[in-house]
């Protein structure tokens, strides 16, 4: 049985519609601070959790599945402040092209429910 969006993927539509309504593409790191609500420490640092970080990254890649948003890849590296790993960055946006979103979510939607 299809449920529809769960809480973080509507948010991650939510942040990704915000940035863009800004004329602005978020990092996958943006959309989880936004989401998670991460207050900025003193210096103006967000710190994501690394659980915080997964979740994301996994409603996003559910996103991009069901042909929501699209993702690309940045290959200028970031280095986390936490503890010192390099990652590649990705920025998304919203799919546009091919059918209307609405389509889309209809299309995501016909596939989870035939399975």
């Amino acid at each position: 049985m299809f449920k529809g969006l769960g809480r973080i993927q509507r948010g991650c539509l939510r942040v990704i519609a915000e940035y863009e309504a800004a004329g602005k593409r978020p990092t996958t790191f943006n959309i989880a601070a936004e989401v998670y609500r991460v207050r900025r420490d003193q210096r103006g640092n967000r710190m994501v959790s690394e659980a915080q970080h997964v979740g994301t990254k996994r409603a996003l890649a559910s996103l991009r599945q069901k042909g929501l948003v699209t993702g690309q890849q940045h290959f200028e590296l970031v280095r986390s402040i936490h503890d010192g790993r390099a990652e590649r960055c990705c920025f998304w946006s919203m799919v546009r092209s091919g059918p209307t979103r609405q389509g889309s979510e209809r299309l995501a939607d016909s596939r989870l429910r035939d399975g």
